[in-house]
């Protein structure tokens, strides 16, 4: 496992360094990454199918200079030099706790000064070059392409409520013990938080845009499987402890042809430091599972990358809007329902059951799902009856 980016490059070209960035956090941004590029390619190719048009905005081009916007990106760029110069100079310290860090006001003096002193300099000459009595605006063509990464931003920000706010439901006792450190943790997502809220935000975002929302869902069914897919890449490598329960069982005949590890895994040097010490490892990240487990988070990542390009694919066949964006919500529901079987996870007592969140909401999804592409095609024979 690789708790760091250090550990996995250190892995990949046998060097040695010191690169403290959590590789579950850069996974999960290269995640939204992922998905906001699928997204932009899937709204390019709807775009010229002509489901989607261009709209016109206006765009200020020329006017007063507004003193607060430029003082605020002064001392926005400002604050990001200083806390990165101060990871440049003082790297020893920023590797003793990345997180106590990042969320401190240590940093850099001469790093924000100077900065602040160039930014402010460049944006006051640029303020001038666009100063007019009067604000001046021209008409500028929006294609809805244009703002994936305005809807990424949207989704990666409600999505991380959604999901922290789903955790701290699924484990409050832990919550009521130290609220603190369960909402400020690195670590503590709940996926189906996370893609709830996401879509609520994207939701109110795509009307505030007015650009159909159930259009815009569809364009984004394969980019959010993508993502899933990506995101799970996180819990894999990282070992952050969403793995399956124990199966100490030999592989079978018929998988032989797989490498072991996609079968049991003990997940040596997991970033939660659980299981039993590693004979002749030093260092922070020493333990591995005493009994192999599923790997569920890989399992969970190659049927979204085959349900992403499954999408993909019947973008091109399916006409009925709509029925995309029910068709990816119950793919991802079934499996992740299934897969929830072999997974260690918080169990409730549900009429004589013992039932987790995430196989509750997974059967939502998939009812929903299938009920709602049902629905949606019965209402267009209907209008062509």
């Amino acid at each position: 496992m690789f708790p760091t980016l250090g550990h996995l490059i250190n892995y990949i070209f046998g060097t040695d360094i010191l690169f403290p960035m959590p590789t579950y956090g850069f996974i999960l941004v290269m995640a939204f990454l992922t998905g906001g590029l699928v997204l932009r390619q899937a709204f390019i190719f709807r775009e010229k199918r002509g489901e989607f048009s261009s709209q016109t905005t206006k765009k200020l081009v020329k006017g007063p200079i507004n003193y607060f916007d430029l003082a605020f990106g002064v001392a926005f760029y400002a604050f990001a030099v200083y806390k990165i110069g101060g990871i440049i100079t003082d790297y020893s310290e920023f590797t003793k706790s990345v997180d106590s860090y990042i969320f401190s006001l240590k940093g850099n003096i001469w790093f924000g000064i100077v900065t602040m002193i160039v930014t402010g300099y460049l944006g006051y000459r640029k303020a001038l070059s666009k100063q007019a009595p009067e604000k001046v605006y021209e008409d500028v063509e929006i294609w809805p392409h244009d703002l994936w990464l305005n809807i990424m931003v949207v989704a990666a920000f409600s999505g991380i409520v959604g999901a922290k706010l789903f955790d701290v439901l699924e484990n409050l006792p832990a919550f009521f013990q130290d609220p603190i450190d369960q909402l400020f943790a690195s670590g503590g997502f709940t996926f189906y938080g996370g893609l709830i809220m996401g879509i609520v935000g994207v939701g109110l975002y795509m009307k505030r845009n007015k650009i159909s929302y159930i259009r815009v869902m569809d364009t984004a069914a394969p980019g959010i499987l993508a993502a899933y897919a990506v995101g799970r890449m996180a819990c894999m490598l990282s070992g952050d402890g969403c793995w399956g329960i124990p199966n100490p069982a030999p592989q079978p005949e018929f998988l032989a042809f797989l490498p072991d590890w996609m079968w049991a895994y003990d997940f040596p040097h997991n970033v939660i430091k659980e299981g039993v010490p590693i004979t002749s490892c030093h260092g922070e990240y020493c333990y591995m599972l005493d009994v192999p487990v599923f790997p569920t988070p890989f399992y969970e990542t190659s049927l979204s990358a085959l349900f992403a390009a499954v999408i993909w694919y019947l973008q091109r066949k399916i006409k009925v809007v709509g029925v995309l964006f029910f068709m990816m919500i119950a793919m991802n529901g079934f499996a992740r329902f299934f897969i929830e079987k072999i997974r260690v996870n918080i169990t409730y007592d549900f009429a004589n059951m013992q039932i987790t969140q995430a196989e509750i909401i997974s059967s939502l999804l998939v009812i929903g799902g299938i009920g709602g592409a049902i629905f949606l095609y019965i209402r267009k024979r209907k209008q062509y009856s």
